[in-house]
């Protein structure tokens, strides 16, 4: 049997949903359960391309590159892209004020979706990133990570550091910033914790968009993410 066109078959779906006065809300609760009817899953679209993550030998050479080259800026910058999975445009706009020692954690203001959120740090963390920020306040910096002329950093020249050091590293996979994320939530995935305490590290806007962690790993949120990141390879 030969199938319909999509164009016309989209026409005709539409001309019967017309009688039903619909709302975006209304099509979309439709599809839904059209897909559900054809056992068609919406998880993780096959063509879709996964990131190739590091593996641990690469991650920790990755690392130690970054340590050996002696910038504090640089290290606590790659660290905390490790340890807390933010976003490029995330970590850039980091205030000072953001920065809780005594809790041990960061808040992200207006992430992806325009939320703020809380997100932990481990606590061998707290020393080389308190001896940091008082470098920086000595600067009166407002930003976490600034030019010498105080000036906020940007995600290019963000993605443009991660890339020196892979080079440096001589590790051919492409790495860039972003990677590092898809390695934290993938670690935390594999260490069992659930997705909507991940979630809630994460600032994903539904469960479905960690889908993607589930796929890759095959496997009281600060108290649990404490635990796993016991034995993360970057110390």
């Amino acid at each position: 049997m030969e199938r319909t066109p999509p164009k016309k078959m989209a026409a005709r779906l539409a001309k019967l949903l017309k009688r039903q006065r619909p709302d975006s809300n209304y099509v979309k609760k439709v599809f839904e359960h059209i897909r559900a009817e054809l056992g068609i899953r919406g998880d993780i679209p096959p063509q879709r391309k996964l990131p190739e993550l590091l593996t641990e030998e690469e991650l920790t050479l990755f690392y130690e590159t970054v340590w050996s080259a002696a910038d504090r800026t640089h290290t606590v910058m790659i660290k905390l892209l490790l340890f807390t999975g933010i976003r490029n445009s995330e970590l850039v706009n980091l205030t000072l004020r953001d920065v809780d020692l005594n809790e041990l954690k960061i808040r992200i203001r207006q992430g992806k979706g325009k939320k703020d959120r809380y997100v932990p740090l481990p606590p061998p963390f707290r020393g080389e990133l308190a001896q940091y920020m008082a470098s920086q306040k000595d600067r009166s910096a407002h930003f976490l990570f600034e030019t010498r002329r105080l000036n906020k950093f940007t995600t290019r020249w963000l993605r443009e550091i991660v890339r020196k050091y892979a080079r440096m590293a001589g590790i051919e996979k492409r790495i860039y910033p972003h990677l590092f994320r898809h390695q934290l939530l993938t670690h935390l995935t594999r260490r069992g914790i659930l997705d909507a305490k991940i979630q809630l590290i994460s600032g994903h806007e539904s469960r479905q968009s960690l889908a993607l962690y589930q796929y890759l790993s095959l496997a009281d949120v600060e108290g649990e993410y404490q635990e796993a990141m016991k034995n993360f390879p970057v110390t």
